[in-house]
């Protein structure tokens, strides 16, 4: 007789020039979550998966056969995504249109999945954020309905958030002071985030574009521990707390974050509760980017609505998506959401 013993088949997802893409969300064919990729761009094990669907914010979706890969490795390839340039500044509003979408896992099984639509403005004299409506193209659920439109709750908050006006040294000054975070610059393109235990993230550049990758709850925990957060850094760690984000915005000779800069984020949170393990994922894509007065806001918001009404049907969520070159959600996604209900009975 032979003894067989399963071995743990362990990948590493990385870009066109060899550097590991973290946050990449591994899922099995038919959409169940295996997990997501470490700061190093690797995920330790499959679970035995022949074919695996790997999906990022800032990478096109694809399909891999596990076999087939030389060390587990697999390159994604950049989504090449971009906005029209914002050249006439004027008029005293930023818009910026965007397409989010929330996934929550409850035990890697996808539980609720909303999608859709949202206008914000800025007043630049002011210095204040408006929004309009959230118009959501479908809202599906599968249980614990009450603590999956929480988290969808929170997920509109972190989206109304993610348009902010502070140059780039500004944000890494205030992560320093707050979370006892340096910065190694690497070379002209990737800089490193590190604290006293070790990486917590990158800065790339590419193109123009520039990418900031973060595990936020190591920062944060590692902060509790250093102000004596005591009770808080236990509660983090009793729950198995996690938080890692990416955001991307366009380079400027101002090196300024979010408002007409902004291109896209993701946001991933985890945390165990009664019930087991819980996984949270927010995508936020902006999709338009101008100036306008606030007769032209008021004008847009209302031209939205009659539009798509209470809600976008999931034909014009499509259309919507290759009018601004979103990539579409992975086959995998589509089945695993195939299966929930449908909040719109639908």
């Amino acid at each position: 007789m032979t003894a067989m013993s399963a071995v743990a088949q362990k990948i590493e997802v990385v870009d066109a020039d060899g550097h590991g893409i973290p946050l990449v969300s591994v899922l099995t064919e038919d959409g169940t979550l295996i997990g997501t990729t470490d700061l190093s761009g690797a995920l330790s094990d499959v679970k035995g998966n022949a074919k695996v669907a790997l999906t990022h914010v800032a990478y096109k979706p694809q399909m891999v056969t596990v076999a087939s890969l030389v060390d587990g490795k697999v390159t994604m390839e950049d989504l090449d995504y971009s906005l029209t340039e914002v050249v006439v500044k004027p008029k005293p509003y930023i818009y910026v249109e965007a397409l989010y979408r929330v996934y929550v896992y409850r035990n890697d099984s996808l539980c609720y999945f909303m999608s859709g639509i949202m206008p914000n403005a800025y007043n630049v004299q002011k210095k204040k954020l408006e929004h309009g409506s959230y118009y959501q193209a479908r809202a599906e659920y599968c249980a614990n309905w009450g603590a999956s439109t929480t988290w969808g709750a929170r997920a509109q908050v972190y989206h109304a958030g993610m348009i902010t006006t502070f140059p780039l040294d500004v944000v890494e000054q205030k992560m320093k002071d707050r979370y006892f975070m340096s910065t190694t610059v690497n070379s002209p393109s990737r800089s490193t985030y590190s604290n006293a235990k070790g990486v917590i993230g990158y800065l790339t550049r590419n193109n123009g574009q520039v990418r900031m990758t973060l595990d936020a709850g190591k920062e944060q925990m590692y902060a509790n521990e250093v102000k004596g957060e005591t009770k808080l850094l236990e509660k983090r760690q009793e729950m198995g707390y996690e938080y890692q984000f990416v955001i991307a915005w366009k380079e400027n000779e101002e090196r300024t974050t979010g408002v007409e800069n902004f291109l896209m984020d993701s946001n991933h949170w985890e945390y165990n509760d009664k019930k087991g393990h819980v996984k949270f994922f927010v995508e936020t894509y902006a999709t338009d980017h101008y100036y306008m007065d606030k007769e032209e806001w008021n004008a847009r918001k209302k031209a939205i609505k009659k539009e798509y009404g209470e809600s976008m049907t999931l034909d014009q969520l499509a259309e919507y998506e290759r009018q601004h070159h979103i990539p579409s959600l992975s086959p995998a996604t589509l089945q695993a959401i195939g299966k929930l209900k449908s909040q719109w009975g639908k």
